[in-house]
This record gives C-alpha cells, sequence and structure tokens, in this order.
C-alpha cells in the first residue's frame, strides 16, 4: 500500500467525476434540494409546527436531505466507483501499471467518500446560509460540524453497499439498482416493525428494527442532536418522518461499523481474488 498512489487514486476519482459532469449534477440536484424548501417557506405563512423552531431551521435543513437526497446520493457515488471502470474498460489499464490493487481499491474508496463528504457539507452549509436568511439567528450553530460528522459516518453504510454492488455485479446500472432497492426495503420496513410491536407488544419487532441498517443511518444524526442540544422526541420524531424505534447512540455507531466493515470486507475480497476484467462476472 502506498499512500501517494492511494492519493493519486483519489484525485483521479474526482477528475472522472468532474469530466463526466457527475459532481456538476449533484451541485445542481443540492441546490435545488436546499433552495426550494426554504423558498417555500419563505413566501408561505410559516407553519404552526415550525413556529417554535425558527432556530433550529439549520439542523432541519442539514437532516432532513441525509435521510433520502444524501443516501441516493452515496449510492450513486459509492456504485459507480469501481463500476464504471470495468464498464469502460479502464480498470485493466490503471492496473497495468505500477500501482498495487490494495492502494487502488483504498484510493476509488476514498475518492468516492471524499466527492460524497463534498456534497453534503454543501447541504450544511446552504441550510446555515438559507435558515439565517430566512429565519434569522440561529441556535446551537457551534454543534453543525459535529452534525455533519455524524452525517458522513452514518451515510457510511450506504456508501459502502454501492461500493461493494459495483464490485460484485461491475454494471454501475446494475450496481445502483441493487443497492438502491436495499435501501429502500430497509426504509420501508421500519414503519411497519414499529405498527407491528404497537399491535402486539413484542419487544423482537423493535430489535428487527434496530438490526436494519437504515435505523443506525438515520438514528445516528438525531441521537447526537439530542444528546448535545434537542430535548423534544415529538420534533424528533416529525424529522424521522414517523415514529421513532427509540436506541443509543451505541447501538447506532456499532450498527454503522458492523454494516461498513462486512461491505468494505466483501468489497476487498472479491477484488483481490478475482480477475480485474469487464467480462469477469460471466
Amino acid at each position: 500500500m502506498n499512500l501517494a498512489s492511494i492519493r493519486v487514486i483519489g484525485v483521479y476519482e474526482w477528475r472522472r467525476a468532474l469530466a463526466r459532469r457527475k459532481v456538476a449534477l449533484l451541485v445542481f440536484f443540492t441546490l435545488l434540494v436546499e433552495f426550494l424548501p426554504f423558498l417555500v417557506l419563505n413566501l408561505l405563512p410559516i407553519p404552526d409546527i415550525l413556529g417554535g423552531i425558527t432556530g433550529m431551521m439549520w439542523f432541519v435543513g442539514a437532516i432532513v436531505p441525509h435521510f433520502f437526497f444524501l443516501q441516493f446520493t452515496a449510492l450513486l457515488i459509492g456504485s459507480g466507483a469501481t463500476a464504471e471502470e470495468y464498464e469502460q474498460g479502464t480498470a485493466d489499464i490503471i492496473l497495468a501499471k505500477p500501482l498495487s490493487r490494495t492502494s487502488y481499491q483504498i484510493g476509488k474508496f476514498l475518492g468516492g467518500l471524499s466527492l460524497f463528504s463534498f456534497i453534503a457539507l454543501l447541504t450544511t452549509v446552504l441550510a446555515i446560509v438559507l435558515s439565517t436568511l430566512t429565519f434569522g439567528v440561529q441556535m446551537n450553530l457551534q454543534f453543525a460540524p459535529l452534525i455533519y460528522l455524524s452525517i458522513i459516518f452514518s451515510t457510511l453504510v450506504f456508501f459502502t453497499f454501492g461500493f461493494v454492488s459495483g464490485e460484485i455485479f461491475r454494471s454501475p446500472g446494475l450496481s445502483y439498482l441493487v443497492s438502491s432497492s436495499i435501501f429502500i426495503t430497509s426504509f420501508i420496513m421500519l414503519p411497519f416493525l414499529v405498527l407491528a410491536n404497537a399491535l402486539t407488544g413484542a419487544e423482537i419487532y423493535l430489535n428487527l428494527g434496530r438490526a436494519l441498517p437504515t435505523w443506525s443511518v438515520q438514528n445516528l444524526p438525531l441521537t447526537v442532536a439530542e444528546t448535545l442540544f434537542l430535548d423534544s422526541d415529538e420534533f424528533l420524531s416529525i424529522l424521522s418522518f414517523g415514529p421513532r424505534i427509540q436506541g443509543t447512540l451505541t447501538q447506532a455507531v456499532i450498527g454503522v461499523l458492523a454494516y461498513s466493515f462486512i461491505g468494505i470486507s466483501i468489497a476487498f475480497a472479491r477484488f483481490l481474488l478475482t480477475d480485474v476484467t469487464k467480462k469477469s462476472t460471466q
């Protein structure tokens, strides 16, 4: 493993994304996702439910894209990181150079993750700026960096799912379809498990809910915020778009680490133990 090689591959990942206009499209949709809600709130009367939390709208603007937009962004970037190289036949060319497979894989992973981190940073900064312009002075902004880091860390789950799908299927379209289907399925199952618990009182449904990848992803930033400055369960339930399955910060961290470790291990094993060729899955 060579740090210089890892850095070169990471920079190459950015250049490749820029050349394919992926960064421009992601920035455009990020601006759209952040600007439209604040524009609507600025033109319409403030709903009663938001009346008491206008000083916390930066957090709302940062956390809401995390539940949907940023997860699909992570899946898109992760699933294309290596799969696009296989589809275009450039992986063999790159690895024909004096570059170890480990350095290549780590560089692709970190390059893609840094690209996602930039998009997440953009959503957080825009949330702070737009909420201040729309609602005035915002509270607890000193915690914004920690919320941003918790978003990056928790999204490792689905970035890794995209990355491992790209390595397994070696087709960007198929890998994005499979990994996004896992996200959607997990997201849909959570409220049904909450309902099953409410109807039966069986704790097993809540435990199953905590075992789903979306539980850790959604709850980690919310739990960090709850620990630092939020104390309203109703507000947190609104932000999570439904009833929450309660859990601890430790449980959420373990969930993120477990899913990410499994995904990274599978991706690296697949890459290191198989031939790197466009038709390697056939």
